[in-house]
């Protein structure tokens, strides 16, 4: 069963993760970031970051982010990346399901969901799963979809699907994820 079409809908778009300007999230009271992996940091077939994703992500952590990296992905995949920057990480995160949600809310103690924000690259699981749990989340286009799964692209297509329903009553949110997602 689908929840209601608002939990589809993401707090903000950007074509990457370099467009998003961490200083304001910052400036605004976010303080920990729930990062998606693969196709949102990185493509599914690649192993580990360029250097400019590195240098990005120690931007973010210098800025005083805490950033725990969660992915739906194998351990020894979610855990290699995250060990590069040091950050805690939730692997099997079932997204979009709230457990892997609570588990990385448990990883960081926080208090205060208002200040927690979730990165990702899909609206099926990342905006969803952080919106079931009251968080945030910044969508950003997919890096690489030639080489996804089938089943993210069985949720690729759901995701379409939803997208279209979001023009009706919600459009301008529709055409800043439209434009994305080139449907």
């Amino acid at each position: 069963m689908l929840s209601k079409i608002e939990n589809y809908i993401p707090y903000d778009c950007y074509k990457t993760v370099y467009d998003i300007d961490y200083n304001k999230l910052y400036e605004k009271g976010k303080k920990i970031i729930l990062m998606d992996i693969d196709n949102t940091l990185i493509p599914y077939d690649v192993s580990s970051p360029e250097e400019k994703l590195i240098d990005l992500i120690n931007s973010i952590l210098e800025i005083g982010f805490r950033i725990v990296f969660i992915s739906n992905n194998h351990k020894k995949r979610v855990k290699a990346f995250a060990d590069i920057f040091n950050s805690d990480y939730v692997y099997s995160a079932w997204k979009p399901l709230k457990k892997g949600y609570k588990k990385a809310l448990k990883l960081t103690k926080h208090e205060h969901i208002d200040e927690i924000i979730a990165i990702g690259d899909q609206v099926m699981t990342d905006v969803l799963g952080a919106n079931k749990v009251g968080i945030k989340c910044i969508l950003v286009k997919p890096l690489k979809i030639v080489n996804e799964k089938w089943y993210t692209k069985l949720n690729r297509r759901i995701e379409n699907r939803i997208i279209n329903k979001l023009k009706k009553n919600h459009y301008e949110e529709y055409l800043k994820i439209k434009e994305l997602k080139d449907i």
